[in-house]
């Protein structure tokens, strides 16, 4: 090998030691713009998820308060039928029908839930009576089974108003098994109308409930286009990476 050759090789040589020096910088630097574009990509991520957790957190409480309040301020009727045979969901309107005409009188005196509370306790026992006396005028021998208590409710539309599922004080009255459809109004403020062809809540009834109600309250129950949420139990799928980045 002449002397040019062996400084070609030499040369060579350099450069091929020099190369993964070079090379290692790049992928270096490389490898560090990527780690960083991870890592707040993960953070924006993360940030993300926090904020539309709290978003969702709120809206549930918020949702919660204009139940609440709707809760605290009307009292429900509930009439459970015996069973979903024509006949017993006919008594079941006809009971109603009679109850309605003896107590509300009574209730056009009160001017708040409580008021209206302790006089249907105070009338529980009449309110026993007037609906076994018309069981019994139907040719009925049902029990009937007259209590206030604190019901849950889906959500049930009434009329053109809405309203969320939860816990309410009620005026529950269930005919001998109680096994079929049910049916219910608010009966304070007075919202019962016994006359269902009509499909809307009168004006009258309706500016009763709004004194009753926050605005925000009864303007939700106008709005809602769909069921809220019931309590039923779901499936819950989680991920050891979501959890970080949801910061859980």
């Amino acid at each position: 090998m002449n002397n040019k050759s062996k400084q070609t090789e030499s040369k060579r040589w350099v450069l091929l030691e020099h190369l993964p020096f070079r090379y290692s910088k790049r992928i270096l630097l490389i490898v560090f713009l990527y780690s960083l574009a991870f890592t707040l990509l993960l953070v924006g991520l993360r940030m993300f998820c926090h904020n539309l957790t709290t978003a969702i957190s709120q809206d549930a409480q918020n949702a919660q308060n204009i139940q609440q309040n709707i809760a605290d301020n009307i009292i429900r009727l509930h009439v459970i039928a015996n069973s979903d045979t024509e006949e017993d969901q006919t008594l079941k309107l006809k009971v109603r029908d009679e109850v309605l005409s003896q107590i509300q009188d009574s209730l056009m005196q009160a001017n708040t839930p409580a008021v209206a509370g302790h006089i249907l306790e105070n009338e529980q026992q009449l309110i026993h009576d007037i609906a076994a006396a018309k069981i019994r005028a139907e040719g009925y021998d049902y029990t009937v089974r007259v209590v206030m208590e604190q019901r849950y409710f889906p959500a049930k539309t009434y009329g053109d108003l809405t309203f969320p599922p939860g816990t309410y004080q009620a005026l529950c009255i269930e005919i001998g098994e109680a096994e079929g459809k049910n049916w219910w109004c608010v009966l304070f403020p007075s919202l019962c109308f016994v006359d269902e062809t009509t499909a809307e809540v009168p004006e009258d009834s309706k500016e009763k409930l709004e004194n009753s109600l926050s605005q925000e309250a009864y303007d939700s129950l106008s709005n809602q286009s769909t069921p809220a949420p019931t309590h039923t139990a779901k499936p819950e799928f989680r991920s050891a990476i979501y959890d970080w980045i949801a910061g859980k």
